[in-house]
């Protein structure tokens, strides 16, 4: 039983990541360091499309399963307010998961929600968060976002779901 879920739990997440849309928020990772003591840190940016904001309070990023996490490492860019869960802040509709990331139990998972608003089309930089593993996978993401309805002032959420470079869990210290 708990196979057959599993299986059906990775495919879900494939066909989501694989259904995403083609322009929506991106988190990206724009380097990662290795540190003279053995650590690696990861830079990550947050990319908007135009037509899409960050409300304050009720839009976030989450970055799932981040191994080693050295407490107290983490860094925000202004605006912006850090949390950490073993179960990851996901989107949701209606109370609802509206993504199903792969989620590890035990695992760090880094969220980031916006404080300020943030206008379409821009890109915030200053995200980091440091681990004592120096692998790395493919790991996942997903973000909350707001976004305009054709163009016009109604505005719905949108949950989305990604691959980024992630610390290797199988790796952790």
């Amino acid at each position: 039983m708990s196979k057959t879920f599993g299986a059906a739990l990775l495919l879900a997440s494939a066909l989501a990541i694989a259904a995403g849309p083609a322009q929506a928020l991106q988190l990206v990772v724009r380097q990662i360091d290795k540190n003279a003591n053995g650590t690696s840190t990861y830079h990550f940016a947050v990319k908007t499309d135009p037509g899409e904001t960050l409300a304050p309070g009720a839009d976030f990023v989450t970055v799932y399963n981040f191994a080693g996490l050295v407490p107290g490492s983490t860094k925000s860019p202004a605006g912006w307010a850090f949390s950490s869960k073993v179960f990851g802040q996901t989107p949701t509709w209606n109370g609802y998961a509206a993504v199903v990331p792969v989620d590890m139990p035990g695992l760090h998972n880094l969220t980031w929600t916006a404080k300020k608003a943030v206008a379409g089309g821009q890109e915030v930089e200053g995200f980091s968060a440091t681990t004592r593993t120096g692998a790395t996978t493919q790991g996942e993401y997903s973000a909350q976002v707001t976004q305009q309805a054709g163009g016009k002032s109604k505005s719905s959420k949108l949950a989305l779901i990604g691959q980024i470079p992630t610390p290797g869990y199988l790796t952790t210290k």
